[in-house]
């Protein structure tokens, strides 16, 4: 297999003469080393450093003559001859490079063996060709992840970024503004949705999650530039443009559904499908999908076409990470959570994660308590909690009467809890939630949406003369970016 003698001997060669070359060969693991003589030597090495013992001939010579290993090595004469091979450590680190090169490729090189041999195998073993692909591409997202390893670095090392970044917000506030949601108070509580973070979005059933989130997403797509991904794991793609037009449009999606638009609605219409035809929102409704096969989608995409934002619907309906099942409910749940922290962090992107709350809720209401959501009720893991940097729950008020629960199902003054927040305070803010729009929206912006609800038409009186609405895509290939 692919492997450069010369580089490991002369890696070991410089620890020899300089025992400052530690600190970056015990970085190294035994698998850099392919020759077995050589990774016999490294844990050698490697255990003198764990017990502070100064590694020179002598020493290292002494543990594996104590382990019965210095023959098997090439005895002191082997050793004696490493100190040959270079005259200096001048180039120790490019030595590393190779060796930390040639293990990556050996890597892919058995994992190009394990792929072609997974071809052969009886056809249960793969449903279909997508079930082996995905494989292929764990095998491959494995190595780099392992590559992609960082060590650690001192903290000075990072100040002068720091500084850097506070001399600019203090020249323009807007420097390190991330992307906005379009929401007055949350962008001002949060300085727009920031790089790395993971945003949970958690409320009980039928509240408006989904709308809430995609409206987030449209404002970045539209009036940011943001690409943007959309996961689905609950409604289909020809339901999410459904929402996404109308609520663009501000059109009613009931009255789109059944005929009944005016024809300044249809105008309407038209002009937001023309904006969204040039917006980079990509669509996944894959119904069951895992948290690696959407951070695999995702880097593919970051990679191709750029990403800014991730949208996912919802945390409760991934697949499990592993297919034994032998891992509980909230080990899987907590697994999902941590690998979209990961993936938000590593591509470098704010990811919404939507989530639904127990019935602890439910449980309070009634008793005198406190109706409101709050963290221990983030459905099935503490560890969403943990892994959260922002958690934001939508809080529909309960009405009275049974009338008035049934008049303000649709439209309803919301409270948007920031229960969680890393980088800045936890306040609530309210927004009025529009519900034939499938959109929230600002206070102050409602009395300028200019009656949005309007009075259904009879559809006999707009089908004429009238553009014939052009989809946003074909579902067929919206997605075939992933």
């Amino acid at each position: 297999m692919i492997h450069n003698l010369e580089a490991e001997q002369s890696v070991i060669a410089a620890v020899l003469l300089d025992n400052d070359c530690l600190d970056v060969f015990t970085r190294l693991k035994p698998s850099h080393f392919y020759t077995p003589a050589h990774r016999t030597i490294y844990e050698a090495i490697c255990y003198l450093t764990n017990h502070n013992v100064a590694v020179d001939l002598v020493t290292l010579s002494e543990r594996l003559k104590n382990t019965g290993k210095l023959e098997a090595v090439g005895g002191n004469e082997y050793l004696t001859n490493l100190m040959d091979i270079i005259p200096s450590t001048v180039n120790f680190r490019h030595y590393v490079a190779i060796l930390r090169k040639d293990e990556t490729l050996r890597r892919l090189e058995k994992a190009s063996a394990e792929i072609t041999k997974s071809l052969n195998k009886p056809e249960k073993e793969f449903e279909d060709g997508h079930a082996a692909l995905q494989y292929a591409e764990k095998l491959i997202f494995d190595i780099s992840k392992e590559d992609e390893r960082q060590e650690l670095t001192k903290l000075s090392n990072e100040l002068p970024t720091v500084m850097n970044n506070f001399d600019l917000v203090q020249h323009n506030p807007e420097a390190l503004r991330g992307i906005r949601t379009g929401y007055t108070v949350l962008d001002s509580v949060t300085n727009g949705l920031q790089k790395g973070n993971l945003i949970i979005i958690g409320a009980r059933p039928s509240v408006g999650k989904t709308s809430f989130a995609m409206n987030i997403a449209l404002h970045a797509a539209l009036k940011e530039k943001a690409k943007v991904a959309v996961f689905s794991l609950e409604m289909n793609k020809t339901e999410l443009t459904n929402r996404a037009i109308c609520s663009v449009a501000r059109v009613s999606l009931s009255h789109a559904l059944h005929g009944e638009l005016t024809p300044e609605e249809w105008q309407r219409l038209w002009d937001a499908n023309a904006k969204l035809q040039k917006a980079d929102i990509f669509l996944d409704a894959s119904g069951s999908i895992t948290a690696a096969e959407i951070m695999r989608k995702c880097m593919r995409l970051k990679r191709e076409h750029g990403l800014d934002l991730v949208m996912i619907d919802y945390l409760g309906l991934m697949a499990a990470p592993n297919a034994n099942g032998r891992e509980s409910r909230q080990e899987q749940v907590a697994a999902n959570s941590r690998m979209m922290k990961m993936m938000a962090k590593e591509l470098e992107i704010p990811v919404l994660l939507l989530s639904q709350l127990n019935r602890g809720i439910e449980a309070r209401t009634g008793k005198n308590e406190n109706d409101e959501p709050m963290l221990s009720d983030l459905r099935e893991s503490g560890a969403i909690e943990q892994d959260a940097d922002i958690v934001m729950f939508i809080h529909k008020p309960k009405t009275e009467t049974q009338s008035e629960q049934n008049q303000h199902s649709r439209d309803y003054e919301a409270k948007i809890i920031i229960a969680k927040n890393r980088s800045g305070p936890t306040p609530y803010f309210k927004l009025q939630f529009i519900g034939e729009l499938t959109t929230f929206m600002n206070p102050e912006d409602v009395s300028k949406a200019n009656g949005v609800a309007s009075v259904p038409v009879p559809a006999t009186k707009v089908k004429a003369n009238l553009p014939e609405i052009v989809p946003l895509a074909n579902p067929s290939d919206i997605n075939d970016v992933f």
